[in-house]
């Protein structure tokens, strides 16, 4: 039988002279050179006799002397690759270069490591896992004694280091088996004062208090000056983190697990994450970690540059957003305030806000403007471009009061809501945003209200614009919801209830006069000012049984104003849902990426998934 991969040099018979000469030089000098050359030549004349006593065995008489001389052959073979292994090319390379040939190894690329996650996974599945037993820096000085040399010295192969903490019971410190204890210091000690990475999944399992060490207690060593980015996977008790600091840390995830089947906390209700002091923190993912009515002051709004928070409500949105004053991309799962009658742990600044770098604000759950309860008054958005709106279940309500200085810049919307949208209402939010560039929105009825408003051209009473709103528009998204308009039925000569038929005439009228139209100069004599041409249209037909009937009607419709032949026409999407990748209409997208911090593709599922684009990769345009 031959030897198992573990067999080291020195248990393989060679010579006391071979192995010394493999302790002792990297590139072998002329005289080892020789010394292994000559040895290669005996195990292979060896090997090859080997080979030919076993050819040459009588069978099936001498059946049962192959078994040994088989043994021998793969011992002499393990001998012969061993001497050959101290020729190449391999022993020669650099200390330098073989330091980042295990970090190519060790340290994919970001965007590889979370390919995975931009797969639709249930939200059952999305656990904090630890890194592949094939894939760590103590792999590698099993090798050999260079290898492990070289791991030792080069730091950045033990930047991401993954601890699991267990409690002893519900609402206890987190604590780290004392097994693993003396691994994780050696871990830290390894890294020296290079930035590194910390995963934590801390999870309500017994453990004895015998066997364990406080989390808190493991983290002080002096690598916790350079800890940059901290991931956490809690249920609803405590980290011990409370007395922690981690001076240069840039970077936290902690996504807090909200089930009803924990048992409460011995202090009464859930205890939430006591978190560390960050004083340099600038990005954060913040899931279930700030208790109604209040606001965390241990984390440093005021400096934070990209900010998910969920779940708050929309009086602690506004509240926080005036702290948020280095806020540049946000998103944030907003419920309605429940407890509007009491008063807020917490002080809102009375004068206005001005955020100057926010340019991107993404809601799921329900956006935070347009309830009576809580007023956005004071609150002024000069930058924002990008609203996108990813609810379940919300009715869709919008800011009208104060709409200038929150809505005025704004280019890119998305209201993709799982509930009941009407044409009059997106309309009304359409008129709050006369820059805008850039419409994806989900609607289940008064389609026609909507097609008007978007068709050059139309005299509508009451709307903002004239005849010719929208004017900036290139791309347009509509997803349908077609429930009340299925076709007639066979023998049905008219509809019995509140369903319609399906307004293709208007559809084809909204994309001829932001298309042909335009080209053709229809409205010069008209207007002088400037009227963009439609660029991109994506059309999603649902999955009622008539869907397919509507999606193919829609080609025909739109097809001859697509782009043909090279000609600047449009580029047009027309989709069902066996098409689509996964429809996510009713998903929080951001639960796809939750572990990704935003430098690794936190928003990820919201920015690259066709379902979501105005540009989509993975459809075929008409």
């Amino acid at each position: 039988m031959g030897r198992g991969p573990e067999i080291r040099l020195h248990q393989l018979g060679l010579s006391d002279d071979i192995v010394t000469i493999a302790r002792t030089h990297r590139d072998l000098p002329q005289h080892a050179r020789e010394q292994v050359e000559a040895a290669c030549l005996s195990y292979e004349e060896e090997v090859a006799a080997l080979e030919t006593q076993i050819d040459n065995l009588e069978l099936p008489k001498e059946w049962f002397t192959r078994i040994p001389l088989r043994g021998e052959l793969a011992a002499a073979k393990e001998r012969l690759n061993a001497c050959r292994g101290l020729l190449s090319v391999k022993r020669r390379i650099p200390f330098e270069t073989m330091a980042e040939i295990f970090e190519c190894y060790l340290l994919p690329d970001s965007q590889d490591a979370i390919s995975e996650e931009r797969r639709p996974r249930l939200q059952s599945e999305l656990v904090l896992r630890p890194p592949s037993r094939k894939q760590t820096a103590g792999t590698l000085c099993l090798v050999c004694r260079y290898w492990k040399a070289i791991a030792m010295a080069t730091p950045s192969l033990w930047s991401n280091m993954f601890i699991k903490a267990r409690e002893h019971r519900g609402g206890d410190p987190p604590l780290v088996r004392a097994s693993k204890v003396r691994g994780f210091l050696s871990w830290m000690d390894r890294v020296a004062s290079h930035p590194w990475s910390l995963s934590v999944l801390a999870k309500t399992r017994g453990i004895g208090q015998a066997d364990a060490v406080p989390l808190a207690q493991l983290l002080h060593r002096p690598a916790a000056l350079y800890l940059q980015r901290l991931t956490v996977d809690c249920d609803q008790y405590g980290l011990g983190m409370g007395e922690l600091r981690f001076p240069r840390l840039t970077s936290i995830v902690v996504w807090r697990t909200r089930t009803s089947h924990f048992p409460s906390h011995p202090q009464g209700g859930p205890k939430f994450p006591d978190l560390p002091s960050m004083p340099a923190l600038t990005h954060a993912v913040l899931s279930s970690v700030v208790p109604r009515n209040t606001l965390r002051m241990e984390v440093p709004w005021g400096q934070l540059t990209h900010l998910y928070l969920g779940v708050i409500d929309n009086r602690q949105w506004k509240a926080l957003m005036k702290l948020c004053q280095a806020l540049q991309r946000g998103a944030f799962k907003v419920e309605m305030c429940h407890d509007i009658d009491e008063a807020p742990l917490y002080s809102e600044s009375k004068g206005p806000a001005v955020l100057v770098y926010l340019k991107e604000l993404t809601f799921s759950g329900m956006a935070p403007f347009g309830r009576d309860s809580v007023s956005m008054d004071g609150l002024s958005l000069p930058a924002l471009e990008k609203i996108r709106i990813f609810s379940s279940y919300n009715e869709l309500h919008w800011e009208f009061a104060n709409a200038h200085n929150i809505f005025g810049a704004l280019t890119h919307l998305t209201i993709l809501v799982e509930a009941w949208v009407e044409g009059d209402v997106v309309v009304n939010a359409l008129n709050t945003v006369p820059q805008l560039q850039e419409l994806y929105v989900k609607i289940s009825e008064k389609y026609e209200e909507l097609f008007e408003y978007l068709t050059y051209g139309r005299d509508i009473d009451g709307a903002r614009g004239g005849r010719f709103r929208m004017r900036h528009l290139k791309a347009l998204g509509i997803a349908f919801q077609t429930e009340w308009y299925r076709p007639l039925a066979p023998g049905e000569t008219e509809y019995a209830d509140n369903r319609r038929p399906f307004p293709y005439a208007h559809v084809q009228d909204l994309v001829a006069s932001r298309t042909l139209a335009v080209r053709r100069g229809d409205f010069v004599s008209v207007t002088t000012t400037h009227l963009q041409e439609l660029e991109n249209l994506v059309l999603a037909v649902d999955g009622e049984e008539w869907g397919p009937a509507i999606e193919e009607r829609l080609k025909e419709i739109v097809r001859p104003y697509t782009r043909q032949s090279g000609d600047p026409r449009l580029l047009a999407v027309v989709t069902g849902p066996e098409e689509r990748v996964f429809n996510m209409f009713s998903v929080d997208p951001m639960e796809l990426c939750r572990w990704n911090h935003w430098d690794d593709g936190f928003m990820d599922a919201a920015d690259n998934l066709d379902d979501f684009s105005l540009y989509p990769k993975c459809y075929s345009f008409l």
